[in-house]
């Protein structure tokens, strides 16, 4: 109802405005045009206005606003102390960027708490990997802290190496085996260990941390039957120029032998206690013992102390070189047996983390729009971390807290106000599962659907200075748009150009766009509602460090002095990201047709169905299914549909379109990707609706493309009849529900008054 009254609104007073309008144009002058119809004419110029391309210059002045001292003043304010969620520093920082908000002069900025389940270790009884011999007598204990190698390194509040939600415990080896080198935990590092006779049951793994997301790997282990993991960055990982005190921080980026990384578990997202609902107070609570969370101890420990583990273990070699990591003298052997000099050893892992309620805060501040105020541009940022967090989240506070009175500056110097409301986002308990912006969906979600334009993430704005955007298909074009406008980071005239360049480094033929995986905030935007993404980000330089992520991710020493002298000196790459999401913001708030490049939205299905065609899937898919033909053709016609709607769009543009019209097309394209969502979610994975832009089962991190369809195939063949006659009919109904979705993807788009 309140939808058909907005659209009613807006009818009439198109009607009222062109009748203002002809009144006007009749008058013999414009001394005989009353004051009322001035006004009408102008409110109609405003609706059919194209802020974006006639205020040019103000997205030049923007470019030339953003200040990296204020953006270094910035991080050096919010890395100052660590501030994990939900504890007092965190709080303060809330507060912080609700009034930094108001300062700029924000029209509202507002806390938003919610009460979430988080896990923490003991501050006094610390989690601890151990070597003893048969009397009891410890042997080797690990450490738990980094060493404070800078003079801002350490700090009282600064919490103990652990891995959230994953359960206190005390487990132990047999004297002599039980020890097991799993590599990265990968499934595929599994199968090579069953391979190999290399039984994992009943064993402490120990794993490289990179690759796949570290709840994924707990998930293989305990699977597999393992009693603990114990995970560890390697220097091959995370020292390529070596461990040697010159080569490490705080004399380079590279991470030292005492750096630990600490992160969540949890394989979900949002409040485990509230699946699906907000953590409001009025919210049922699930029991923590009917929660999925780890079964297993996990502690991640320095590969200082990794080493003494590593060269303990004998057993089977190593199975090749990809098994092997940077740690000097140690042959990476698989055990599970020590080595026979070690057989009087035990290993034992003891945990203490501890489970409890919290208050985490998000804030939320808007710009109301002039002309749509009941659409929005929204740019989001988490706030806690699990230390320091310079880079990780705080380069992206730091560029918000920026963009931010960027946006207030203009509105009080030049008059500019959007036509679409701006909505900046501070989440909280981000870094335990996306907790804070998940919550607020779920909350807002009829909202969203309804009126969210597109969601911009930058969870980090500067670990490296190699732009990356993943992000939805229909913001593949505005963003390189816009990188062509933004002055380069490092010797590039521009970030496009810096972006080529990377791409052509890496032995592409064609620039890389690529879905989004599920490793920030983005993700229930995306994931749950269907509403276009991207998450902005600038990292290592692939082709000069092939590393997973950076190397002194979620440590100690992700510190103001880490991103100042050797990460961004001189905030170039902050700024960067700064540029980038002060323009993509406007030019989705204040173009009049929104800027969506619908076309690649079915040449990325397109280009999934072909691997599959590759992989040999769709052999497999055909036997089982002889209908999904269907799909490939629904899709060739869900494409041609799309190429005559972009083609008519474009057309319309040259036209003086009525406010309704612009309207119309503008809710085609920004709710086409809704037509995707499955209400149930996808199958085994309920609170993941997008049937075919979602992150991987196999590692969080990763994006997939029909993520049903790979979900459903994988083992397959080991699937007993039973089981396999259930999978297949389970295959069959989800390519069915894919086909009809792309029909009525086509449909959506055909004229307005068709049903």
């Amino acid at each position: 109802m309140a939808s058909q009254n907005m659209v009613a609104t807006v009818v009439a007073a198109a009607v009222s405005l062109l009748v203002g309008g002809i009144i006007g144009h009749l008058g013999t002058g414009t001394d005989t045009i009353s004051s009322s119809d001035k006004e009408k004419i102008s409110i109609m110029e405003k609706l059919v206005a194209d802020k974006w391309e006639s205020e040019e210059h103000l997205n030049h002045k923007i470019i030339d606003m953003i200040n990296t001292d204020n953006l270094r003043n910035n991080l050096m304010e919010l890395a100052k102390l660590p501030h994990l969620a939900g504890t007092e520093r965190d709080h303060q920082l809330a507060h912080m960027i609700r009034d930094r908000f108001l300062e700029a002069g924000f029209d509202t900025a507002d806390l938003v708490p919610y009460d979430v389940l988080l896990s923490r270790p003991n501050r006094t009884n610390p989690n601890l990997v151990t070597l003893e011999d048969v009397e009891g007598q410890i042997i080797f204990s690990s450490t738990y802290q980094e060493k404070p190698l800078h003079e801002d390194d350490s700090d009282p509040e600064f919490i103990h190496a652990f891995n959230a939600f994953t359960p206190a415990g005390d487990v132990r080896t047999e004297a002599g085996r039980g020890v097991v080198y799993v590599n990265y935990a990968r499934v595929e590092d599994f199968d090579k260990l069953e391979e190999l006779n290399v039984n994992v049951s009943g064993c402490i793994v120990i794993a490289r941390y990179g690759k796949i997301f570290r709840g994924n790997k707990v998930l293989q282990a305990q699977e597999r039957g393992a009693q603990g993991i114990i995970l560890f960055s390697d220097p091959r990982d995370v020292a390529l120029e070596g461990v040697e005190a010159q080569n490490v921080y705080p004399n380079t980026w590279w991470l030292p032998g005492s750096g630990m990384q600490r992160g969540t578990t949890y394989m979900g997202t949002g409040d485990s206690l509230t699946p699906g609902w907000p953590s409001t107070a009025q919210a049922y609570r699930l029991k923590v013992e009917d929660v999925q969370l780890p079964k297993i101890p996990c502690q991640p420990i320095g590969y200082d102390d990794a080493r003494v583990i590593l060269k303990k273990i004998g057993g089977t070699p190593a199975p090749s070189d990809d098994w092997k990591g940077g740690l000097t003298g140690v042959a990476y052997n698989l055990g599970p047996e020590l080595q026979d000099r070690y057989s009087n050893y035990t290993l034992r892992l003891k945990t203490h983390n501890v489970l409890q309620i919290h208050r985490s805060y998000n804030v939320i501040g808007t710009i109301k729009g002039e002309v749509e105020p009941d659409r929005y541009v929204l740019l989001g940022n988490h706030r806690d971390a699990w230390g320091y967090g310079a880079s990780d989240p705080s380069s992206g506070t730091a560029q918000m807290l920026e963009t931010a009175r960027v946006f207030g500056q203009l509105i009080s110097s030049t008059g500019w106000r959007p036509r679409r409301t701006l909505v900046f986002c501070s989440w909280g308990a981000e870094e335990y599962g996306l907790i804070g912006s998940t919550e607020w969906v779920e909350e807002n979600v009829n909202k969203l659907q309804e009126r969210a334009v597109m969601y911009l993430n930058t969870d980090n704005c500067a670990s490296g200075p190699a732009i990356l955007i993943p992000s939805s298909p229909l913001l593949w074009e505005p963003v390189t748009r816009i990188m062509k406008m933004v002055p380069g980071v490092r010797d590039g005239a521009t970030l496009y150009d810096e972006w080529m360049a990377n791409n052509v480094a890496q032995n592409r033929t064609s620039p890389k766009m690529d879905t989004l995986g599920t490793s920030s905030d983005h993700a229930p935007f995306a994931f749950y509602c269907g509403i276009p993404c991207l998450n902005l980000m600038f990292k290592s330089i692939r082709n000069k460090y092939d590393i997973t992520g950076y190397p002194f991710y979620h440590t100690g020493y992700d510190t103001f002095y880490m991103m100042d002298k050797h990460v961004d000196p001189g905030f170039r790459i902050q700024q960067g990201c700064g540029r980038i999401a002060s323009l993509m913001l406007k030019y989705f708030a204040d173009s009049l047709i929104i800027p969506y490049s619908l076309q690649h939205l079915p040449e990325a299905m397109k280009d999934a169905l072909d691997t599959f065609k590759e992989s040999g899937k769709r052999d497999k898919l055909m036997k089982i299914c002889k209908k999904y033909v269907l799909l490939e053709e629904s899709l060739a016609n869900l494409t041609d549909t799309i190429t005559v709607f972009v083609r008519k769009v474009k057309e319309k543009k040259t036209q003086n379109l009525d406010p309704v019209s612009i309207r119309a097309i503008n809710d085609q394209m920004m709710k086409l990707e809704q037509v995707f969502i499955l209400p149930a979610g996808l199958p085994g994975r309920p609170t993941v609706r997008h049937a075919v832009f979602a992150q991987s089962q196999f590692d969080n991190y990763a994006p997939a493309r029909f993520p049903g369809i790979s979900d459903l195939l994988y083992r397959i063949e080991e699937l007993d009849a039973a089981e396999r006659l259930e999978k297949e009919d389970e295959i069959r109904k989800h390519i069915s529900d894919l086909t009809i979705m792309m029909e009525r993807a086509a449909s959506f788009l055909q004229d307005f008054h068709l049903i």
